[in-house]
């Protein structure tokens, strides 16, 4: 019995590594196109960088520690929640195998440009002994967690500017409009998909009267991936509400340590206002995560730089702005390879397998 349960999770473990391999010969063209885009942008804004770049180089020490903190802090959230979710099915997961998972899965976000996060984190999971048939439906409560806290910080922190009257939102009616009602809508079919499997088993029917040939298979594998989510979500949900709290709590603290980022830059030169960048930051954010990219990479930097430049210099916004992205995707990498790399549990994992 004990060889037959190792022989199976080898073999799930093997699909997703064969799953992840896959994911990556399949990004080698959106590799070359996102660089491409990033090495065209900066040079035609090579002026505007280099301005933001001085502006960096003047920053205390300080403030560059307190944003590594902050970035590292948010994994550490993000790991809670991790060990929240997974010790429901798994009682003997503990919070530093959840952080750890944190920093390896930002490390494959990351260099997969955002495919091989998912990937990577169920099998972090799968190795710490749960199915990946679970381990999706996990991760996909966790993303849709993310999402509804992403909507919701950001719409608040609109309407914070939007009755303060600041100058920020100001002339951006319309499109703020149309973005907000756009993540509403995307947000209300994400909430319907989660916990609502009328609403999934409605779609399905249609789709099975479209969908043929090799799309049938990728219909049955959707459908298979949104049962199991739909399960773990309404188990969560029933029987854990508390969990469910906390887990918003540290999404919504997670966010934080990454909104406080520009207003540390900014607040190094100028006198503005906490609540009022970080309500931009929200409200930015929310908006970017309707514009298609590879990992968010140039949506949030439109966003920001267009409501920031109304209230600081378009150095200082920049500035905060490189800061900012490289809190939330360069400093996690360095810890998540290192973690990605040593591995030290695979070896114990191999010396604790039985020989056939």
């Amino acid at each position: 019995m004990g060889v037959q349960r190792y022989a199976r999770r080898d073999e799930s473990i093997k699909g997703a590594e064969f799953a992840l391999k896959q994911g990556k010969k399949k990004s080698w063209l959106k590799y070359v196109l996102v660089f491409g885009l990033i090495f065209f942008a900066c040079w035609y804004e090579r002026n505007f960088l280099a301005q933001a770049a001085e502006k960096i180089r003047k920053l205390p020490d300080w403030t560059i520690f307190i944003i590594i903190v902050l970035s590292l802090t948010y994994l550490v959230w993000e790991g809670t929640i991790i060990w929240l979710l997974m010790r429901q099915s798994v009682k003997h997961y503990s919070w530093m195998q959840g952080v750890r998972c944190s920093f390896v899965c930002s490390f494959f976000r990351t260099t997969t440009l955002g495919s091989g996060g998912g990937v990577a984190q169920m099998y972090e999971m799968n190795r710490d002994g749960l199915p990946l048939a679970c381990g999706a439906g996990l991760s996909m409560v966790q993303y849709i967690f993310h999402k509804l806290s992403i909507t919701l910080y950001g719409l608040i922190g609109f309407l914070c500017l939007l009755f303060a009257k600041d100058e920020s939102v100001s002339g951006y009616t319309a499109f703020l409009a149309a973005g907000i009602g756009l993540t509403a809508l995307i947000t209300a079919v994400l909430l319907l998909v989660t916990a609502c499997p009328p609403f999934s088993n409605w779609g399905f029917l249609i789709a099975e009267r479209l969908c043929h040939g090799k799309w049938q298979d990728k219909r049955d594998k959707m459908k298979a991936q949104i049962d199991s989510m739909q399960e773990e979500s309404l188990r969560l949900l029933k029987h854990s509400p508390r969990t469910a709290g906390g887990i918003f709590l540290c999404d919504f603290a997670k966010l934080t340590c990454w909104y406080l980022v520009p207003w540390f830059v900014l607040s190094a030169d100028l006198p503005v206002s906490l609540w009022q960048i970080v309500c931009i930051t929200a409200a930015a954010q929310m908006l970017a995560g309707v514009i298609p990219t590879p990992a968010g990479l140039g949506s949030l930097e439109f966003v920001f730089l267009m409501f920031s430049t109304k209230i600081v210099g378009a150095a200082e916004a920049g500035a905060a702005m490189i800061l900012l992205r490289c809190a939330v995707n360069i400093i996690p990498l360095v810890p998540g390879a290192l973690l990605a790399l040593t591995d030290r549990r695979k070896k114990k994992g191999s010396r604790e397998c039985p020989a056939e």
